[in-house]
């Protein structure tokens, strides 16, 4: 079975949910190719007056991944390929249908934009997949309705547990506000009473708006941009991380990424209970949840303050995590896409 995996993006997006899965499949012998999103590369199509009327499926190939695809030809294209014999799996880690409006993408997935995208055509494209696989369950009854479809985990490289832990006296929130519009504000004002007690927080990510989002007197510290490659030694630079969720449809599908990211790094963490937090928080046992600003604001001074608990939940996650690595779960990716290959070539 030959598989070609085509990755959204060379972002965060696109290595975790394919790209570091696929080239460790590879190593180990297995006949899995990453097509990389560069400008000539990608399906060979053929349009004529606004339809795709062919689409030149690589020599060889089974199976063909791709990731959030919701561009309007996108739905044109699955259907094609799967009558050519081969298998497509789509991969999507977002419900898209239910993005905030101040959330930077909302204007390029609404289906009333002027951009060719639309959280329609993903749903359409899902559709016609010969299966569907997910970060989390809940996205199985957005975009899996038909029943052809598996939940693969976020996970991380095991690299991340070989990063050792140099934390600076800081406390700090991973990302921008550009993608989570609505979440820092459940923290309230316990973000700025715990700078005002003397604890220093900082954002790993580039400016946003955290100021206004918290409410902070003043410009929060920020790392700048982090490139994939530095993420993991950047957030193993914070005593804790925070990971706060807004009660919404779209963060009830939201996967743990943010706290598996701390784990595997050592970094205690504060997370909102939202579905998958809670899980992991089950799993783990490696956080703490804050749902109201006091919570947030004891949950972070305790760790702050405590260092034998501090240490113990550091460690505690990153023991869990050397079960949650890429490594030790490409075979799940690979279990999926030969589920694909078979639900294919039973419609044969």
């Amino acid at each position: 079975m030959k598989v070609l995996a085509i990755p959204a993006d060379v972002a965060g997006c696109g290595y975790y949910r394919m790209i570091w899965a696929a080239q460790h499949l590879a190593s180990q012998g297995h006949d899995v190719e990453v097509q990389w999103p560069e400008k000539g590369s990608g399906l060979e199509i053929h349009i004529q007056e606004d339809r795709i009327v062919d689409v030149v499926v690589p020599q060889g190939a089974d199976v063909i991944v791709l990731q959030r695809i919701s561009h309007n030809l996108h739905s044109q294209v699955v259907p094609l390929i799967r009558a050519k014999g081969t298998a497509v799996v789509v991969d999507m880690d977002d419900d898209l249908t239910a993005i905030h409006r101040l959330n930077s993408a909302y204007a390029n997935y609404h289906p009333r934009s002027n951009t060719p995208y639309s959280w329609k055509n993903a749903e359409l494209s899902c559709r016609e997949a010969t299966l569907v696989t997910v970060s989390t369950p809940s996205l199985l009854k957005v975009y899996a309705k038909h029943g052809r479809g598996m939940v693969l985990d976020n996970y991380v490289p095991e690299r991340y547990l070989d990063v050792q832990p140099e934390p600076d006296d800081v406390f700090g929130w991973a990302g921008t506000t550009q993608s989570h519009p609505m979440d820092l504000q459940t923290c309230g004002r316990a973000i700025q009473e715990l700078v005002d007690d003397g604890y220093k927080f900082r954002v790993v990510g580039p400016p946003s708006s955290v100021k206004q989002a918290l409410r902070l007197t003043k410009e929060p510290e920020v790392t700048g941009v982090v490139p994939l490659q530095d993420w993991a030694e950047a957030v193993s630079r914070l005593k804790v991380a925070i990971a706060p969720l807004e009660v919404s449809a779209f963060n009830h599908s939201k996967s743990r990424l943010k706290a598996i990211e701390a784990s595997a790094c050592g970094v205690p963490w504060v997370a909102s209970p939202r579905t998958e937090y809670r899980r992991f928080f089950a799993e783990s046992g490696a956080g703490i949840l804050a749902d109201r600003p006091k919570d947030w604001y004891k949950a972070v001074k305790q760790l702050m303050d405590d260092d034998t608990l501090r240490k113990d939940l550091g460690e505690r996650g990153r023991e869990f995590m050397r079960t949650q690595t890429i490594e030790a779960n490409s075979w799940r990716f690979l279990e999926a896409w030969t589920r694909a290959y078979e639900i294919q070539q039973g419609a044969k």
